[in-house]
C-alpha cells in the first residue's frame, strides 16, 4: 500500500512541478510579447510568484509600466491581448508617477523586473527588486 500512495504523491509533485514549468514559460513568452509591443515600458513580477511564496495554483501578478498612461482601459485591453492561453495571470497598468504611491510601493517590494524598457531598475532595486535577464 504504502508505495502506491508514494508513488502517487510522486506522480503528484511531478505534474505540479511541470504546471509551475509551464506557467513560467507562459509569462516569458507573455514579458517577451510585451515588450515588443511595448519597448518604453517595465514590466515587473510582484506577489507571491517574485517572493518565492507561491502555491501552485497561485497566478502572475504581473505590473506594466509606462512613462504616462492616458488611457488605463485601453491599455489593460491591449496588453491582456497579448496574453497566452494557460496564463493566470492578473494585470497591473501603471504609470511612473504611481511609483511614488506607498501602496503601490509595499505591493512592489520583492519584485522581479522582467524588461526595463524605462529605466527604472535602480528605482525598483531601492524597494528590494531583483532583476532577471534575459
Amino acid at each position: 500500500m504504502q508505495g502506491g500512495s508514494s508513488s502517487g504523491l510522486d506522480r503528484l509533485l511531478r505534474i505540479l512541478g511541470e504546471s509551475i514549468s509551464k506557467g513560467d514559460e507562459l509569462l516569458r513568452g507573455f514579458a517577451s510579447r510585451v515588450s515588443s509591443e511595448y519597448p518604453s515600458s517595465t514590466i515587473v513580477l510582484f506577489g507571491s510568484r517574485a517572493r518565492g511564496d507561491y502555491m501552485p495554483y497561485s497566478d502572475y501578478d504581473v505590473a506594466v509600466v509606462f512613462r504616462k498612461v492616458t488611457d488605463e482601459r485601453e491599455l489593460m485591453l491591449r496588453i491582456r491581448g497579448l496574453k497566452p492561453g494557460g496564463l493566470s495571470l492578473d494585470l497591473l497598468v501603471l504609470s511612473v508617477d504611481d511609483l511614488s504611491d506607498p501602496v503601490i510601493r509595499e505591493m512592489l517590494k520583492g519584485c522581479v523586473i522582467l524588461y526595463d524598457g524605462l529605466d527604472l531598475r535602480d528605482s525598483l532595486l531601492g524597494l528590494g527588486c531583483r532583476f532577471i535577464q534575459g
